[in-house]
């Protein structure tokens, strides 16, 4: 499958509850008008880089890094979009805003909950800067290779941060996408 024919409706499926509410949803962004539809274009910038993401698997298998990315860059063009902002730099902090505004209390529960180290859980600005410092990794450094985070079936790792900070991991990859996919929908939401 090529990038250029995700099936936007059935890609979004998981964000809602049940099928009726995603046509409801869907119906209403169609019937926006055309002309600078930003639910539309939040929808479409948010899952070409999740869809990215989800193909990571296939060429760097267990590589969490590259995947953070993809969904950070996608929380930073949402946040972009909501807020007008069409100048550049401004990414952790559109990242941040993405989180802690535009996400719900449950997915910032789950941020909360996500890191902790030795002495203390991180707050969900802390994980947030976590993730970014992962992001700034991978694009200024190419440091993709030493981070692992939990799935279904693993104990929690240990991970090391930049300032090596041993931390433990209570995220999965699919929280954070899940997380990206909602606050995507929240976003759009707000255009309706």
């Amino acid at each position: 499958m090529h990038i250029a024919n995700i099936d936007f409706e059935n890609f979004y499926k998981d964000a809602f509850s049940n099928t009726s509410e995603l046509k409801i949803f869907f119906n209403q962004i169609e019937g926006l008008p055309s002309e600078n539809n930003k639910a539309l274009t939040i929808l479409h910038q948010a899952a070409r880089m999740i869809w990215l993401a989800d193909r990571i698997e296939e060429v760097a298998k267990d590589r969490p890094a590259l995947q953070i990315l993809f969904y950070l860059i996608a929380a930073e063009a949402v946040a972009k979009i909501v807020r007008g902002f069409e100048e550049e730099g401004g990414s952790r902090k559109h990242v941040q805003i993405f989180f802690e505004e535009i996400c719900n209390n449950s997915h910032k529960a789950i941020l909360s909950k996500a890191f902790d180290d030795l002495k203390k859980k991180y707050t969900v600005r802390e994980a947030i800067d976590f993730l970014y410092n992962i992001r700034c990794d991978v694009v200024h450094e190419g440091k993709y290779f030493n981070l692992t985070l939990p799935d279904e079936f693993d104990d929690y790792p240990e991970i090391t941060g930049r300032d090596k900070i041993t931390l433990t991991a209570y995220i999965s990859i699919k929280d954070l996408r899940k997380i990206v996919l909602e606050g995507s929908v929240l976003a759009a939401k707000q255009y309706i």
